[in-house]
């Protein structure tokens, strides 16, 4: 059975390595849309992943009974046959990271045609990959392997903390990370960032560019956010001396107020009747910037004139400890709200394997049916490809070929780092096949010179030995012997060979017609080749000139071919070019004075 669509369903079967190596993904779930035929082709979509991240995915099918519905979409495969058997042989190039395992693997089609798989694990590195399912189906007793491709998305790892998160945040060889703030200052002020890239690289960025890790090793990265935007606020004033009494001599009433930088009052305090200090004034003012003052005073009540100033002391909304004015002593409570954000993640960065090397050895061309070992200089985690088709169960260091393509292959690291090898083109040449000549009268010619190759080599033997000069596609035989012809395609070296016992006869000397067998006045006839494709050369020698009638009849006695030539003393070449002649045996015929003879001659 072709490669068709015929198995075309089987790509909703995913999966890496060998069959025998996948499993721990139980208890799929079929789930089918209502309404589809029972005899279709049918497959649900495998879910894009991430790198880092769980994947569960469970993918439905339903499988064909015959090769209609494959028919509909593909002319070439013929209708109305039974699909007997269905094995899930392999699956390959599953992310790594990645298994799977299926509901059944072995499908009557007559008895069950639905069925899942269910991918899970968590994806070691991101990427697109062509996962390739090999299925052996049979059909009319006839089994065949193929395999059909997948692509499965796995997107790069996202990280997140409080303050920042990164994507693709681990990779293979060299990698570009990219850094969000989870606290951005939305163009506000207040706000300040330090970046540790944990590979010597700093930023005071509030949105760095990406960096580009080009070494394997774990970085860590650090960061800080400094959210300076609460504003400054004066919850109280603590008096802690004061230089000032009652008129009498007793403990002064006190009240405290505080001036902007207009020198407006904006605030003041109740009065504290023979106050104790240290004194607490609970209050609350936002500040802004500029001077600020605050005064203490003694309240009187009107006595003896005005209040007594107990000082003034100046402050801004950054001032912090103890103020003093002379015997004023007071502490400002002032309170500003600092956030500070800390976080840290890593970045990883595995090292990208050297990619494989594939060797092989050759003595002499390589020619249709020759098999050719190609080895790769690793052994493990390894798939051979050609072309552009994952090779079924191609995993060790040697791989023989036999056939044309561009082959390579791919590593993947315990880390799940891909490397993929130089392609190595092979190419086989077309072997020559079909070699074969005859014997008609001591002149060997081969049968068929459509056989040879555009660049052929020639190459007659006697017993094993090269015969000198003898590269044309007839040879004249001086004796008997086993005789060979060696066909060499110069393009590619290949060769194909004949050979066969042939026995001299004394009555062609020189494979020339006995002169007792030709008319007075002839000599030295030569019929060639014999066989002949397309045209027949005659060559000969007259002793005067004239007119020679030839005529070709064909086996049933028809007369095909009837021609005139003018004919000169001395060597005469007559053509005769046939082209449209149908292959068979002929009779030639010459006449001459009045002479008539003739030879068999056959057309290929």
């Amino acid at each position: 059975m072709r490669k068709s669509q015929i198995l075309f369903f089987a790509a909703i079967v995913l999966g890496g390595g060998t069959l025998t190596a996948q499993s721990g993904c139980p208890g799929c779930q079929i789930g089918l849309p209502g309404g589809l035929a029972a005899d279709t082709v049918f497959l649900s979509a495998a879910d894009t992943g991430r790198a880092g991240i769980l994947y569960d995915s469970d993918l439905s099918f339903r499988l064909p009974k015959t090769t209609d519905p494959v028919h509909a979409v593909d002319p070439s495969v013929p209708a109305g046959l039974t699909i007997s058997h269905l094995t899930i042989s392999s699956v390959v190039n599953l992310p790594p990271g990645l298994g799977w395992e299926a509901s059944q693997t072995e499908f009557d089609p007559a008895v069950q045609t639905d069925g899942c798989v269910k991918v899970c694990g968590t994806p070691l590195q991101p990427g697109v990959f062509e996962v390739q399912v090999f299925i052996t189906a049979q059909v009319l007793f006839i089994s065949q392997t193929t395999s059909f491709g997948l692509t499965m998305v796995i997107e790069p790892a996202e990280t997140v903390t409080e303050g920042f998160s990164m994507v693709n945040a681990s990779g293979c060889g060299e990698v570009e990370v990219s850094f969000l703030n989870q606290v951005p200052s939305g163009g506000s002020g207040g706000f300040a960032y330090h970046w540790d890239f944990g590979d010597g690289t700093t930023s005071l960025d509030e949105n760095p560019d990406p960096q580009v890790y080009g070494q394997p090793g774990a970085y860590p990265v650090n960061y800080r956010a400094i959210v300076d935007t609460a504003g400054y606020f004066l919850f109280g004033v603590s008096v802690d001396e004061v230089g000032c009494n009652d008129f009498l001599g007793g403990k002064p009433d006190l009240k405290v107020r505080v001036f902007n930088q207009a020198g407006d009052e904006i605030y003041l305090s109740a009065i504290v009747d023979n106050a104790e200090v240290p004194l607490f004034y609970t209050f609350t003012l936002e500040l802004e910037d500029g001077n600020y003052s605050l005064q203490v005073v003694d309240d009187d009540n009107g006595i003896d004139g005005a209040d007594d100033n107990c000082g003034i002391v100046n402050f801004t909304k950054t001032t912090t400890g103890q103020l003093t004015n002379d015997e004023l002593k007071v502490t400002l409570n002032i309170f500003h709200q600092v956030d500070t954000i800390r976080s840290a993640d890593t970045v990883r960065v595995f090292a990208q394997p050297d990619p494989p090397v594939i060797a092989y050895e050759s003595e002499g061309p390589l020619c249709e049916g020759d098999l050719l070992t190609l080895v790769a200089d690793i052994s493990d985690h390894i798939q051979w490809y050609r072309d552009s088709s994952a090779i079924f169960e191609a995993t060790d260091s040697l791989l023989p070929v036999s056939e044309n393509g561009r082959y390579w292959l791919t590593y993947t690291s315990p880390d799940g780092c891909i490397s993929t090898s130089a392609e190595t083109e092979i190419q086989f040449g077309a072997a020559i096949e079909n070699v074969v000549f005859v014997n008609q009268d001591n002149l060997l010619s081969i049968f068929d010179l459509s056989i040879l190759p555009e660049q052929a080599g020639i190459q007659w033997q006697l017993d094993g030995v090269e015969i000198a000069d003898a590269n044309d596609p007839e040879y004249c035989i001086a004796q008997t012997g086993v005789y060979a012809v060696v066909i060499t395609d110069l393009a590619t070296g290949c060769q194909g060979s004949y050979s066969r016992a042939i026995t001299y006869n004394p009555n062609f000397p020189n494979c020339m017609t006995p002169v007792r067998d030709l008319p007075p006045g002839i000599s030295g006839l030569s019929v060639s080749p014999n066989p002949f494709s397309d045209r027949l050369r005659l060559r000969f020698d007259a002793e005067t000139a004239g007119e020679m009638q030839l005529r070709l009849t064909a086996a049933d006695g028809r007369q095909v071919v009837r021609d005139v030539y003018r004919v000169f003393p001395g060597e005469n070449t007559l053509e005769l070019i046939r082209e449209d002649l149908p292959a068979g045996l002929y009779w030639l015929a010459f006449e001459w004075n009045g002479y008539l003879f003739g030879k068999p001659v056959l057309k290929r």
